[in-house]
């Protein structure tokens, strides 16, 4: 059975890519001496510190959103 990437799924491992590439070339430019290896796991960590965060960010924006939205709802219900 073959499995065909549709385009979204190509345009996201291009990004992907890109922010890796992106990500490695900058730390080389930094830290010229460090092993191909010793990058590959400090733009790991970068990327994976950077996921966690935004993930935290995400499920903060949510609770703030649903409070509002209780919030809301407990107004317009005293008002009924």
């Amino acid at each position: 059975v073959k499995l065909r990437p549709s385009d979204s799924d190509r345009d996201v491992a291009l990004a992907v890519i890109n922010l890796v590439n992106q990500e490695v070339a900058e730390l080389q430019k930094a830290r010229p001496n460090l092993r191909e290896t010793d990058v590959a796991v400090l733009v790991a960590l970068k990327m994976a510190t950077d996921k966690v965060k935004l993930e935290n960010e995400f499920k903060e924006t949510v609770l703030k959103l649903e409070s509002s939205l209780e919030l809301a709802a407990k107004r317009l219900q005293a008002r009924n």
